[in-house]
């Protein structure tokens, strides 16, 4: 049997050999999730993909279990985590939602939801969801036809979570500090004010969807008014309740959209999407959790306009894809 100082030379050779096209998946998966994540219409932070460098492979192969034996004990073959993305949110709801969107995209291999199985066994400490994902030989994701069957690893995390993992983990593993009880005690009580922080976020943010919604009958009394995006997240905090927030910058795209389609004022959108039966757009597009403002919003504006919206719209934001996206879309609602 080869012996373990074999095994990571031999996988270290692979590894160097596998990098240029280990950074090439990487960029294609993160080009991937952003897209999803920005079709769906779900506010995140950041997306950020990455590869393992060749020092941080190595001390994972050298872990060792409970027994003394080595953990990984095949190799690189035994590593998901080779590609790794990291997606931050603003608010630990969303995290769900995230979740769901990419084991739609991808293949889920495994689906670790730390934060709850920590809370369900009354620990403290580092929370966010852990999947395993693998890129899937049907439908797959735009641009990573040449990485099918590749797995990687996401993690999705609330931005203080973020923080907190990346400080601990510098301390406690980069920082070589051995095992210390007055660190323990002053990390336990930075996740809990953490974790009450990003209760109080979701606390701010049900205020703030409420203040919206009854801001815009202050804009009724002003029919006239232009349309900005900020007039349109009020107004679609209030009609789609149920569905989450968009980043900010995408209802500045939705009022282009409008725009482009001779809806400029306030009594325009108001008229529009007031009579909307959203509840009918969601179950013709089947939605696997609650879309984003904008994305269910452009779905209805598809479902009213069809093929001449495509024409008005296909050019507009940074989607290269937008019109075959619209086509399919369209070909689903109206199947």
């Amino acid at each position: 049997m080869e012996d373990h100082e074999a095994v990571v030379a031999r996988s270290l050779e692979q590894y160097a050999e596998l990098l240029p096209r280990l950074n090439a998946a990487s960029d294609a998966i993160g080009h991937a999730i952003r897209a999803r994540l920005r079709d769906d219409g779900l506010n995140h932070h950041t997306v950020q993909a990455r590869v393992k460098d060749p020092a941080s492979v190595k001390a994972k192969l050298d872990r060792l279990k409970a027994d003394g034996n080595f953990k990984y004990e095949r190799g690189l073959e035994q590593l998901d985590d080779l590609i790794g993305v990291r997606v931050i949110m603003f608010l630990e709801p969303d995290i769900a939602d995230v979740a769901t969107a990419l084991k739609g995209q991808f293949s889920c291999r495994e689906d670790d939801d730390k934060t709850s199985s920590q809370r369900r066994n009354g620990q403290i400490g580092y929370a966010g969801r852990h999947l395993v994902l693998e890129i899937p030989a049907e439908n797959v994701p735009v641009g990573c036809h040449s990485f099918i069957g590749d797995r990687f690893e996401v993690q999705i995390r609330t931005v203080l979570q973020h923080a907190w993992a990346a400080f601990e983990h510098d301390i406690r593993y980069k920082g070589g500090s051995e095992a210390n009880a007055e660190v323990d005690r002053a990390f336990t009580m930075a996740s809990t004010l953490i974790e009450l922080a990003d209760a109080q976020f979701s606390a701010i943010n049900d205020i703030v969807k409420r203040r919206q919604a009854e801001s815009t009958a202050d804009f009724a009394e002003n029919p006239a008014t232009e349309l900005t995006g900020d007039i349109l997240q009020d107004m679609l905090t209030r009609l789609l309740s149920e569905h989450p927030r968009s980043q900010a910058r995408q209802y500045d795209w939705l009022g282009d959209l409008l725009a482009a389609n001779g809806v400029r004022t306030v009594a325009d959108a108001e008229e529009l999407f007031g009579a909307a039966d959203w509840s009918a757009v969601a179950k013709k597009m089947d939605y696997k959790f609650p879309a984003g403002h904008v994305r269910i919003a452009d779905d209805f504006l598809l479902n009213t306009w069809g093929r001449d919206y495509i024409s008005r719209t296909k050019s507009l934001g940074d989607d290269p894809k937008r019109e075959s996206k619209l086509t399919y879309r369209l070909e689903r609602m109206r199947d």
